[in-house]
């Protein structure tokens, strides 16, 4: 059962009718019940068992850390060490063969590695985030510990967030989760005109988007240039709708139920730089690690002596950016390697991005020192859309090697953008990548329309529409997505892109 589902329309509806229908003392017990129950239905009795241990765990080990602080590190690091190996056993247990496999590529030789196939539970890279981010904040005395278990269960496992995040923290969540929220006709408007406009980017943006990429990359070697081009911003635009649409469902539902998500994405394809577009994508999960492993990395001794040496080195100012540097590499691998074991996930959305940003960091004197010279405006138009298109092509490059099975995938579609076939621009060739005119017309105007939210919500100050507004646009999108929303020739509801990870 997912998002995009009758099932869970029903789902919905039943949770809903149950946490509205009982008194306020049971409605905590009510969400913790269909929280389990989404689980179970999700991922069956194994998802729902894997889920039961890593929360007990927690919970008892960081009672543990609070009651006995003497022993406090050694319970702190046997739980850590218990989650993070579960994680492993199930995501990373190819990554090795996956190595070898690359390995042989660069080295010219043959060698194909066969995966283990194994069934992960359903939602343990999120959810293992969240657990291990709490149990942190108990170690660290930042928080108290939960004494409940019933209330750390829900904490970790409510059921619109557990999939695909947002990867919550204890201190923000809690109060409207743990509140027991009456009912108010507002949340339930708000929330469901959230859904409808997640169902717009999945169903009527992304998924004709899927098309096209699935079309050219499926066959990279026969549709070169311009085709493999296009294919890159088609992807970049597929993943980013097909996220934060489920993100943006996902946030309906928890404030239908009075519970507010914290934000997932804030316009990214905005940012003037790789680092702000970062700060802009994926907030919740660039937020664990900068707190719950950069910062920890550089308070270490080893990361205070490289910065003594780094200071030694290239002087002060240069030589303390010496460990941020180091920490950055080691930080963007972790989050390459979370999204899998595949080197194809650790370089596209991981190390290379810490590339990029540890060469702006170390050019910082030279861009200072170009700008003093040129005398460009930073803040003129020509300039902020000259960045932002850079920012773009660099990102786009990521997720080229993102969206490839394989290095040696990736490198082919590298090397033939530059085939200079410029079909694409023909009068039959972007018909032939995969859609119709007809839809075609129909992304490009479910595009414009994705453009000038975008612009507003970037430009306006937020605030939520009254309910007139939200009536009538609640109705509009409902009425777009039952009419343009993609229900075509291998449409899978299941097929959201970050469900995988």
């Amino acid at each position: 059962m997912t998002f995009v589902s009758y099932k869970f329309i029903g789902f919905m509806a039943a949770a809903l009718a149950l946490y509205y229908g009982c008194r306020q003392r049971f409605k905590i017990a009510v969400l913790i019940v269909v929280s389990a129950a989404f689980l179970w239905l999700c991922g069956g009795a194994g998802s729902l068992a894997a889920y039961a241990l890593s929360v007990i765990t927690v919970w008892g080990g960081a009672l543990g850390i609070e009651k006995c602080r003497k022993r406090g590190a050694v319970i702190y690091w046997s739980i850590l060490t218990l989650n993070l190996a579960l994680l492993a056993l199930f995501q990373y247990v190819n990554f090795w063969g996956y190595t070898m496999e690359e390995l042989h590529w660069i080295m010219g030789t043959e060698w194909e590695w066969e995966p283990v196939s194994r069934i992960a539970p359903v939602a343990i890279s999120f959810y293992t985030l969240t657990l291990t981010g709490y149990l942190t904040e108990v170690y660290w005395r930042a928080i108290p510990a939960e004494r409940s278990l019933a209330r750390l269960g829900l904490f970790g496992g409510f059921f619109p967030q557990m999939v695909m995040g947002p990867i919550a923290r204890y201190d923000r969540l809690g109060p409207s989760l743990f509140s027991g929220s009456a009912f108010h006709k507002e949340n339930l408007f708000q929330g469901f005109y959230r859904i409808l406009w997640g169902l717009f980017e999945k169903l009527v943006i992304s998924e004709r988007l899927g098309v096209i990429v699935n079309t050219v990359y499926g066959d990279y070697q026969t549709y070169t240039g311009s085709f493999l081009v296009f294919g890159a911003v088609c992807f970049a635009f597929q993943l980013y709708t097909d996220f934060a649409g489920a993100i943006d469902i996902a946030s309906g539902c928890a404030r239908m139920f009075g519970v507010k998500l914290e934000e997932n994405f804030r316009q990214p394809f905005y940012s003037r730089t790789v680092a702000e577009f970062w700060r802009r994508w994926h907030i919740t999960l660039g937020g664990w690690f900068k707190d719950f492993v950069m910062y920890p990395l550089l308070k270490t001794g080893g990361f205070q002596r490289l910065g003594a040496w780094g200071r030694k080195k290239f002087g002060k100012k240069q030589g303390k950016k010496v460990p941020a540097i180091a920490a950055l590499l080691i930080v963007w691998f972790l989050l390459g390697l979370w999204h899998g074991g595949k080197w194809t996930f650790i370089i596209g959305s991981g190390l290379y991005h810490a590339v990029l940003m540890s060469l702006a960091l170390a050019a910082e004197p030279a861009a200072k020192k170009f700008y003093q010279k040129t005398k460009i405006p930073q803040n003129h138009l020509l300039w902020i859309l000259f960045q932002r298109i850079r920012t773009f092509i660099l990102v786009g490059a990521g997720f080229v090697l993102f969206r490839s099975d394989s290095l040696e995938m990736a490198w082919g579609i590298f090397t033939n953008m530059f085939s200079g076939d410029m079909g694409l621009f023909s009068r039959e060739g972007i018909l032939n990548a995969g859609l119709a005119a007809a839809d075609l017309k129909v992304l490009a105007a479910a595009m414009a329309v994705l453009g000038l939210v975008s612009y507003k919500k970037e430009h306006a100050k937020e605030k939520e529409p009254d309910q007139s507004r939200i009536l009538m646009g609640s109705l509009a999108l409902l009425s777009v997505v039952l009419i343009f929303g993609w229900y075509g020739k291998g449409y899978d509801p299941s097929a959201f892109i970050y469900a995988q990870f």
